[in-house]
């Protein structure tokens, strides 16, 4: 690594080869923390079949769903009923009553959660079919007691996305038997039962924002890509990871930089020359993954190079951030077309938003008027004229 020192800025030149490593940009278990959004829903006692529970969807314009938890608590309250068919003799009974609780969740949603119980009665002297005496009532009994059950995936999340709802299914089945006193009864249970259920969707934006990387750019210099970009107010002890996918998915490491205790406050300029395989022809997504000297992660908007002209890529900066009274979006090109501009709450819920034309112009102002409560957003940016989307994570003051 040659570092050359000028007046106003670090120029920091790498040149990088192809090391596979796998990095997954943000997940349930490790990697950038996933950030959790919850809801809750409930339902008064009641003895239906079934109860449907009504959850919204993770709407998926805002950002990546990496996995989601359920957990469900029941009570319920059983009344068993058992009576003797035979009509001409006494026939002494002991009955085993068994119940599950069940919450089912939506096909292919990978939540089918379920807790048991059972009690036994008996043994109880019935008298002959017709006869007074030939029935017995056990209970009510609480065989449900603030049980709680849980579920969770991360490979079964396509049914919770959209901009709609997404129902579960709540119901309490079972039945009685004899393990006493042969087959000539009738018996049956009759739960009433309540319940609540709470959904837990863990996501991260669709791009995590790295404010102070600006200008990264990916242009072609011969048989390699120069990769270029800034950073503003340059901290010292950060970490820049160079990445590289062909899905825009997947990424791996390509090369490292680090800012040293000198550089703190500055502008540096860093400059990446990475030589992709000949024989490979398809597009190539590129990001800088910046690590603080507090290990917080934040990561670049993500540019894509296609070898075969297509249409140029576009990155863009959100400031500032922190924001207090207006958000601008800045593009590293000029624009012509409709936007959509949406501040979005960590819920999902939109709090506000603003629809403008630009014309041969690369400057979006958002006015946040009504000023909205303190705290963070996430700013949605859509560009309703080519059908592209575009997110960044802001906070208010």
């Amino acid at each position: 690594m040659n570092r050359v020192y000028t007046v106003t800025f670090i120029v920091i030149v790498l040149i990088i080869s192809l090391p596979r490593v796998a990095f997954t940009q943000c997940n349930c278990t490790g990697g950038v923390p996933a950030t959790p959004v919850t809801y809750f829903d409930s339902f008064p006692s009641t003895n239906a079949a079934s109860v449907t529970l009504t959850f919204p969807q993770f709407d998926p314009s805002v950002g990546q769903l990496s996995c989601l938890s359920v957990w469900d608590t029941a009570n319920g309250v059983t009344t068993t009923k058992a009576t003797n068919l035979d009509v001409a003799d006494y026939v002494e009974y002991s009955f085993l009553l068994s119940l599950t609780a069940r919450l089912q969740g939506p096909a292919g949603g990978g939540i089918n959660i379920s807790s048991s119980n059972s009690a036994n009665y008996g043994p109880t002297t019935l008298a002959p079919y017709g006869m007074a005496g030939d029935t017995v009532t056990y209970g009510p009994d609480p065989l449900f007691q603030n049980t709680a059950g849980f579920g969770s995936t991360s490979s079964s999340t396509a049914p919770y996305l959209g901009t709609g709802n997404v129902n579960f299914k709540f119901s309490i089945s079972g039945g009685v038997v004899t393990t006493e006193g042969g087959a000539s009864y009738n018996a049956g249970p009759y739960t009433t039962y309540s319940g609540k259920v709470q959904l837990t969707y863990y996501w991260c934006p669709a791009v995590s924002l790295a404010v102070d990387i600006q200008n990264f750019t990916v242009t072609p210099n011969g048989n390699s890509l120069l990769l270029q970009w800034l950073t503003q107010n340059q901290q010292p002890n950060t970490q820049y990871e160079i990445q590289v996918s062909q899905d825009g998915q997947n990424f791996s490491n390509i090369g490292q930089a680090e800012s040293n205790a000198s550089t703190t406050g500055i502008v540096a300029k860093y400059q990446d020359q990475y030589y992709p395989d000949p024989s490979y022809v398809g597009k190539l997504y590129f990001r800088i993954v910046e690590t603080d000297a507090t290990g917080r992660v934040n990561i670049s908007t993500v540019l894509v190079y296609d070898p075969t002209g297509g249409p140029a890529d576009i990155s863009y900066q959100t400031f500032p951030n922190p924001a207090t009274n207006s958000l601008q979006v800045q593009f590293n090109s000029n624009q012509t077309g409709r936007f959509l501009l949406e501040l979005v709450a960590t819920s999902g819920q939109v709090v506000e938003q603003k629809e403008t034309t630009l014309a041969g112009t690369s400057m979006l102002r958002f006015d946040l008027d009504p000023h909205p409560a303190r705290g963070l957003y996430f700013l949605r940016t859509t560009d309703v004229t080519h059908n592209r989307s575009y997110v960044s994570k802001v906070f208010i003051n």
